[in-house]
């Protein structure tokens, strides 16, 4: 008996991951050889995107995704200097076509905030009229060109003139498919708030005030960013009373901050209340509204306390952009190779500081560093302090260059490998850039003095700071104090 039970969960549930598979398919010649990828928006607060499906390209060009889905969600398809963008659900199938590779340049692959040209990608023979990459990509252009003549008219645009492109609009689109429904609302609103002929008031009330939240609609997220910007610190956007949230925030509780912001009527509900909360963590978090362990802690807070599955994720992963380079908290580990093919990690250098730096041999500021980077080795025992630098230019062979002929280089040096995600991680806009790690490899200094900036005298005051620090600790352990 059991187990007939136990093959029917399995055909279910192999049934039920059956009817979330989605493939895309084309033909991309210029493509042939590379493996393309895929990514999911996972949400509109955090923006952050997730791998969900790779394709290799055949000798023919031929390429297919395929993946498990459940919702209907906005993924990209990236293509050197371009992004596509496709629509994802359950059971869609669909044949897309490509644009031809475009190289990108020397400048453009070293830089991590190169910022890619953004498009709907192209879907053939596709017979369902109701086709979300048939109807949004489409939708899009009778949109912007009604947002166009809003932005500029010089005289404004009259309500009825706003209307009567709606109603234009309207016509052409007409669907039961309920996501493309509420999306064509959303953008409706946007336009009418553009036009500055719907109050905030009356929109909030209408499209969100106990509402459902369109997580995954990028529609809903764009109005909601244009209508709640600096929750908490923002009156006029989300017309609470801001001095009663500042205490909540400040006391690291989530419930306080839950219950003020519910207390506010257009919230309606705890719902939406959650919804900005994570809003207002990520919009003071990179205003430097509020103390970072404030914020820090409320996230954590959520991740554990909401009642909402999708909102504790979006908390742990606002949580985890919070400490990537706080002080105090392990920075982004790097798992790079040096001239030798020898990875290194953090951990190799446990039980010292080690100083990190981002060095590239075009920069003359990074050069100028170089004289002074020796003698800070020459100066202080390996075992209490570690250089490691991270080489990044467009080839591994500067790296082998520059080692011949710096041959008092006797520091760590690794190559980048062409990974983009991780000088994004550390906030890499210019070279050369520094930071600290403790012996416990937490972050300690961000940024680190440069060996310009009387780098002995401040490493020294903090290395005296983390020893007091850690006989301190020793004591009160010694005392059984916790």
């Amino acid at each position: 008996m059991l187990k007939k039970i136990f093959f029917c969960l399995v055909l279910l549930t192999s049934l039920s991951v059956k009817g979330q598979v989605f493939t895309v398919s084309g033909i991309a010649k210029t493509y042939a050889g590379d493996t393309l990828k895929m990514y999911v928006v996972d949400d509109y607060i955090t923006k952050n995107e997730s791998l969900i499906a790779s394709a290799k390209v055949d000798s023919d060009g031929n390429f297919t995704f395929s993946g498990n889905i459940k919702d209907v969600k906005v993924a990209y398809i990236d293509l050197t200097v371009f992004k596509g963008r496709i629509f994802l659900g359950p059971n869609l199938k669909e044949e897309i076509v490509l644009p031809e590779k475009q190289q990108i340049t020397l400048q453009d692959k070293l830089n991590p905030y190169f910022k890619k040209a953004e498009f709907f990608v192209k879907v053939i023979n596709q017979k369902d009229k109701e086709d979300l990459n048939l109807l949004i990509p489409e939708f899009e252009k009778y949109f912007n060109s009604a947002m166009g003549k809003v932005f500029y008219s010089v005289k404004g645009v009259s309500k009825a003139t706003v209307d009567s492109m709606e109603n234009v609009i309207n016509q052409k689109f007409t669907t039961k498919n309920q996501y493309f429904n509420d999306y064509k609302k959303y953008r409706y609103a946007l336009l009418d708030y553009t036009a500055y002929h719907r109050s905030k008031d009356d929109i909030v009330k209408e499209l969100f005030t106990g509402k459902e939240i369109l997580i995954n609609s990028p529609a809903y997220a764009e109005l909601f960013d244009e209508l709640f910007t600096n929750v908490f610190t923002s009156g006029k956007t989300s017309a609470i009373v801001i001095k009663d949230l500042y205490q909540g925030i400040y006391d690291k509780s989530y419930n306080t901050l839950k219950r003020k912001m519910m207390s506010e009527p257009k919230v309606g509900g705890e719902k939406f209340a959650d919804y900005l909360i994570l809003k207002g963590l990520k919009d003071s978090y990179y205003s430097d509204s509020f103390p970072k362990e404030s914020l820090v802690a409320v996230a954590d807070s959520v991740a554990m306390m909401s009642k909402t599955k999708d909102f504790r994720q979006i908390a742990a992963k606002l949580s985890e952009k919070f400490t990537t380079l706080l002080c105090g908290y392990a920075p982004p580990e790097i798992f790079l190779r040096d001239d030798k093919g020898l990875e290194y990690s953090y951990q190799k250098s446990s039980g010292k500081f080690v100083y990190l730096t981002f060095y590239n041999p075009n920069s003359y500021a990074a050069y100028a560093d170089l004289d002074l980077l020796k003698q800070i080795r020459k100066g202080f025992p390996e075992d209490v302090l570690e250089i490691v630098m991270i080489f990044v230019s467009d080839k591994k062979e500067k790296m082998t260059e520059f080692l011949k002929k710096e041959t008092d280089v006797t520091w760590k040096v690794l190559w980048y490998g062409f990974d983009n995600e991780l000088l994004k991680s550390y906030n890499v806009r210019a070279f050369p850039v520094y930071y600290m790690l403790n012996p416990q490899g937490k972050l300690s200094m961000n940024p680190a003095p440069s060996p310009q900036e009387d780098f002995v005298l401040k490493f020294n005051a903090a290395y005296r700071n983390w020893k007091n620090d850690q006989y301190r600790q020793q004591y009160r352990e010694n005392q059984g104090i916790k």
